[in-house]
């Protein structure tokens, strides 16, 4: 006697679920095709089995999203934009919630207003969260305020090619055992609690991950922070500038490697490694201009006394336009490359010179020609490419990524 099916099997062929609230025959008790589609997102995502396409029309839904159900490999359940559309999702709670699932995609929407998280992946993994702009997650009041995109005990996912700006916790953040992750491609700026400095560009509070080719500008606190237990992180090729205290900060937070990366005016130490944080790689950055006259932590590059202990610099390019602190090392601080060298045999190959970037203050990093910094790096260093772990699909990407900031010799 043939076994009775205990539960409805999924659709042989991935199929693609429309939205449109404003089509006049939307209905979410319907099929979800183009001539009938559902009116909200939630209730596609709920439809949606391995394969399938969730493809939005333009419109602002004012709901939270939260799919029913994981992908597989090599068959997410994709929930997108439709090509062309401006869609917005708004809500009184998150924007997107994956909460304890696998192989999920959520791709090229505007997420705003929010009162908790804007995108939010919790207990999952191998979730892909690419070209959306994400706005004003949370609410500047102590307890309320809350990141743009946060990754929570999630592993093996892909960050990339994202806008988030002016969230009250921080741009995109990662916590609680989020490890494997790459976080790539994304803008961060102008991040702000409001009442106190605290919001950083990228938020990174777990260890594994990769961080490259991210710009994080004008945020309130640091532009990429690696902090308290965040072991053995790659943080390469990104660019931090004009932010409201670090470029790049890591505390209590060993192992770190710190590569390739672009530092610039920020209002404290640009580099800045502290509170035990040993056994710390630099080499091959640019740090130019931070600190200066700064209120708190000076130079371009800090490692203070805790944080020595197996930590390594050298190959960096290093630059003041006016006198002030270069290096701090330890307790001490260095005016010049030179007498940090002499003091330390530390930083022997690098360099005290203007990159002679294009436009700085406009956020144009390229190096002119005649530039230092050409082919004076490390080529044995790695690059962004050799050392970055998972590595996103194909995805529609944000118009300016960083540039190269040093090539490396051959």
């Amino acid at each position: 006697m043939p076994a009775m099916a205990l539960c409805a099997a999924s659709p042989a062929a991935p199929a693609v679920l429309h939205v449109d609230q404003a089509h006049p025959a939307c209905d979410d008790d319907g099929e979800g095709t183009p001539s009938a589609p559902f009116c909200t997102i939630d209730q596609a995502a709920d439809e949606a089995f391995p394969g399938d396409e969730v493809v939005v029309a333009s419109g602002l839904y004012n709901e939270r999203v939260s799919p029913a159900r994981s992908g597989l490999p090599g068959s997410p359940i994709v929930l997108r934009a439709a090509d062309g559309a401006s869609v917005t999702v708004t809500s009184p709670t998150y924007g997107f919630q994956i909460s304890a699932k696998s192989w999920i995609v959520v791709r090229g929407f505007t997420v705003a207003d929010t009162v908790s998280y804007g995108i939010y992946a919790k207990d999952s993994s191998f979730v892909t969260i690419a070209a959306n702009h994400v706005t004003r997650a949370g609410e500047p009041v102590d307890g309320m305020t809350r990141a743009g995109i946060y990754l929570n005990n999630t592993s093996d996912s892909v960050v990339t090619g994202n806008v988030t700006v002016e969230n009250t916790d921080g741009g995109i953040k990662l916590n609680n055992a989020a490890t494997r992750n790459l976080v790539e491609k994304n803008i961060s700026a102008y991040n702000a609690r409001g009442y106190t400095r605290a919001a950083p560009g990228i938020d990174v509070r777990s260890g594994g991950n990769t961080i490259v080719r991210n710009v994080t500008h004008h945020n309130e606190d640091t532009g990429i922070q690696i902090y308290n237990g965040a072991h053995d992180n790659l943080i390469v090729s990104n660019i931090a500038y004009d932010n409201g205290d670090h470029g790049i900060d890591v505390l209590r937070s060993t192992g770190q490697t710190i590569l390739n990366n672009t530092v610039y005016r920020n209002v404290t130490a640009g580099i800045n490694v502290e509170g035990g944080s040993t056994g710390c790689r630099l080499a091959n950055n640019i740090s130019v201009d931070n600190a200066i006259q700064g209120p708190r932590t000076r130079g371009n590059i800090r490692v203070d006394t805790e944080s020595i202990p197996g930590t390594t610099i050298d190959h960096d390019l290093v630059w003041h336009s006016v006198p002030d602190t270069m290096i701090t090392w330890g307790s001490v601080k260095h005016a010049t490359l030179a007498g940090f060298v002499a003091a330390t045999g530390m930083e022997l190959h690098g360099l005290e010179a203007d990159p002679l970037w294009v436009s700085p203050q406009a956020g144009d990093f390229r190096l002119t020609a005649g530039s230092p910094a050409i082919d004076s790096a490390d080529s044995g260093a790695g690059s962004a490419a050799s050392l970055q772990g998972p590595s996103s699909a194909t995805v529609a990407g944000v118009s300016r990524s960083p540039a190269r900031t040093r090539r490396a010799g051959s």
